[in-house]
């Protein structure tokens, strides 16, 4: 006796037909009379009683339906919970690394949708700090960071999938807001933000231009100040430079930084050693193979 006899048991005293179940169950009617009487075979007695108006439970198929219809329906949970536990094993889980811009919902959905596409898999992708998603990434809860910058640290790889240019987000009423490009030199005079949660975090864009020797006056205000110190204060924000992804802050513009001290900086892929789940190594296969 299998679970799949006690299946096709069941939906033939639903049906009162041989016929009819094997159609349910897309088998041939030869397949399904077999079935039923390799299982009467088990019992040694009849469990349908079988006469030109179709075909009945005997007494023992009444007892034996009553005891298999939890059966049947206890395994098809189990069926359903090792389905979904299949699926979320497949489910590409990713986490940005990056302050919560104005277009950050699209880009994410855009971004799912580019993975959706070409790995033929349902992914997420979340937005926060770095910790958060290092604690999610330890927890279980997420595949991959996506970092703007490497990140060096002995428990997690760094695989760079590519570069991005940086630019410099100011407010739209600010002195250079009018310039096609803006040079460290130019930005010497004005307040660079510094944000505790991003730029200590992994290689920033901040970082990387503070180690090529910014002049600018980096200060790192609390939350509450730094609308004040945006609008009111002139004070810029390094950030990527990429025009699809739109408006950055509200009332903001991008300005790209001067040719000669751009800075190509890597988009990468924090993942911990040791653990790259399936669906992870397939993406990296993808990036690679588009490189």
């Amino acid at each position: 006796m299998n679970i799949k006899q006690i299946n096709y048991f069941i939906t033939v005293a639903d049906h009162g037909s041989l016929s009819s179940a094997a159609r349910e169950h897309g088998i041939s009617v030869q397949a399904m009379s077999k079935a039923m009487t390799d299982l009467e075979s088990e019992f040694g007695e009849s469990l349908f009683e079988r006469n030109h108006q179709g075909i009945s439970l005997t007494q023992l198929g009444e007892t034996f339906r009553a005891k298999a219809e939890p059966v049947s329906d206890s395994f098809h949970a189990l069926e359903e919970m090792g389905e979904l536990h299949a699926k979320e094993l497949s489910k590409l889980r990713l986490f940005l690394c990056a302050p919560a811009f104005c277009r950050n919902a699209k880009a994410r959905t855009d971004m799912a949708a580019f993975f959706d596409n070409y790995l033929g898999t349902e992914t997420d992708v979340a937005i926060g700090t770095g910790e958060a998603g290092l604690d999610s990434i330890r927890r279980g809860e997420c595949d991959a960071l996506i970092t703007i910058g490497t990140f060096d640290h002995p428990d997690f790889d760094c695989y760079t999938v590519g570069t991005v240019p940086a630019g410099i987000c100011m407010a739209a009423n600010h002195p250079l807001a009018r310039l096609e490009t803006v040079s460290l030199a130019q930005l010497e005079p004005y307040r660079v933000i510094s944000s505790k949660s991003f730029d200590h975090f992994n290689e920033s864009i901040l970082v990387t231009y503070q180690k090529d020797g910014l002049k600018s006056p980096v200060v790192e205000p609390p939350t509450f100040d730094m609308p004040r110190q945006f609008y009111v204060k002139h004070a810029v924000c390094f950030m990527v430079n990429i025009a699809p992804l739109g408006e950055m802050l509200p009332r903001s513009t991008m300005v790209p930084i001067a040719p000669k001290d751009a800075k190509a900086i890597p988009i990468c892929l924090i993942t911990l050693k040791g653990s790259k789940p399936p669906s992870y190594q397939r993406m990296e296969q993808l990036l690679k193979g588009r490189a």
